[in-house]
């Protein structure tokens, strides 16, 4: 993908192996802000930016075919990711080929329809690759979760996950449909 989604403010390309810093950083941070209130303090406060650092290293470097990482800068610094790829849940999810395992942004970066932007984007590259539909999986404190319904996700299932020591509803919602958010 080109770095061709230019405008005044932002710019959205394939992530490289040289981002993984940057990917970190708005993974922590976006993580920091969007569950305060939600998870333990201390469970946000001990999240390392360094952890997460070697992680998505790890995980550029061993990208495959049909998955894919997406960045949005600001003045060449990341402010926002979208990773996605072949759905991980096909046991409980069969009717649904695709997955976006991941959407982060800064707090200074939402609202402003950069989100719908990365997942538009992702959209098209999944359905590139012959992908048809997609699931995504997002805490339901999450105000994430309106913003799919939004754009049209259907809410599929429901269940308990302990994160951070604490126990919390994890919400699965589906696109049929991948051309609903081309």
């Amino acid at each position: 993908m080109n770095d061709d989604t230019r405008d005044n403010k932002a710019s959205i390309r394939q992530a490289r192996q040289d981002d993984a810093a940057g990917i970190a950083n708005v993974h922590v941070r976006s993580w920091q802000t969007t569950y305060a209130g939600i998870m333990a303090p201390l469970f946000l406060r001990s999240l390392s930016i360094t952890q997460r650092q070697e992680a998505w290293a790890a995980n550029l470097n061993a990208a495959e075919e049909g998955r894919y990482v997406l960045v949005l800068e600001q003045e060449e610094t990341i402010v926002g990711f979208v990773s996605a790829g072949a759905n991980r849940q096909t046991v409980s999810h069969p009717r649904y080929d695709a997955e976006f395992y991941a959407l982060y942004l800064l707090q200074s970066a939402q609202g402003q329809g950069y989100g719908r932007e990365l997942l538009r984007r992702m959209a098209a590259c999944l359905q590139r690759d012959g992908y048809q539909s997609a699931m995504v999986e997002a805490l339901k404190e999450n105000p994430a979760i309106q913003f799919y319904r939004h754009l049209g996700a259907e809410p599929l299932a429901e269940r308990t996950i302990k994160v951070g020591g604490t126990l919390h509803k994890e919400v699965t919602l589906g696109w049929q449909d991948l051309s609903m958010l081309v």
